[in-house]
């Protein structure tokens, strides 16, 4: 939480006591309780399993995974009803239909194994974008108008759903879409704390409040406007909050056992060093 932040929160609760005096106003006033752990968090060790190699690839793979989340979800939601079931019948027949959902999943979880590789729902996983292209809307006039030049390439438009976007920039490498993905939060966390001021500023009435909050929205415009010239200073384009971005190349590594990570490395080692 950055001290925009900070300000809002300090801002709200003090503009909640001046119109309600009451103790749930000041409970919500009170700080986090901050539990420490108290046992050290055992060491992950995760193993590349797939390589997406183009944005279809990645998309696909995102699209499958949420499918099978909403299998998860929807079994959940069943196992729900099967405990609140009052009748016989109605019991019998919940426990069919999450028999007969359970072993979907499951089919379906082992295809997912099969096309990358071992990858399980059982098991954590990272799926990291190494490459990422930023793509911007546009309307069928602009399509046009922009297939109809004389250097237009054809995948230089991407169409999800029932829109299409023109692919603006790549960015290649784990570090840099990281890197990228923290620049744009930045510019649209600063855009939402700047509406949240302006909208608070006209409810405060204390004067102190007033120059606070004053001096916080000229803070973030500065920020927004050194951040939205660097951005198009990197990228060539003005910031559109309706793009968006895509992986074009990911890695998918699963969670493995340190007895498992053993063997990989015994596999892989050198002849030499087996012997």
């Amino acid at each position: 939480m950055n001290k925009f932040s900070f300000l809002l929160a300090a801002l709200c609760v003090s503009l909640n006591a001046q119109e309600a005096k009451t103790a749930e106003t000041k409970a919500a006033n009170a700080a986090p309780e901050v539990k420490l752990a108290n046992k050290a968090e055992q060491k992950a060790y995760f193993a590349d399993v797939w390589v997406g190699k183009s944005i279809g690839e990645c998309l696909n793979f995102q699209k499958n995974i949420q499918v099978l989340g909403q299998q998860v979800e929807e079994l959940k939601r069943l196992q729900v009803f099967l405990d609140n079931a009052l009748t016989t019948p109605e019991k019998e027949a919940r426990g069919h239909e999450i028999a007969a959902k359970s072993a979907k999943l499951k089919g379906d979880n082992e295809s997912m194994g099969k096309l990358y590789n071992g990858f399980s729902i059982d098991r954590p996983y990272q799926f990291v974008a190494t490459k990422a292209i930023i793509a911007t809307p546009i309307s069928n006039e602009e399509f046009a108008k922009l297939s109809a030049a004389k250097e237009f390439k054809a995948d230089s438009v991407i169409t999800i759903g029932e829109k299409k976007y023109h692919i603006r920039d790549t960015i290649s490498g784990q570090g840099e879409v990281e890197t990228f993905g923290l620049a744009l939060k930045r510019i649209t966390d600063a855009k939402g704390q700047l509406q949240q001021l302006v909208d608070l500023q006209p409810k405060l009435t204390k004067e102190d409040d007033k120059k606070k909050v004053e001096k916080a929205i000229k803070e973030i415009q500065d920020d927004l406007t050194k951040s939205l010239g660097e951005f198009k200073q990197a990228r060539g384009f003005d910031f559109n909050a309706e793009a968006i971005t895509l992986p074009s190349e990911a890695k998918l590594s699963v969670q493995i056992t340190e007895e498992e990570k053993k063997a990989i490395e015994a596999k892989s080692a050198p002849a030499s060093d087996k012997k």
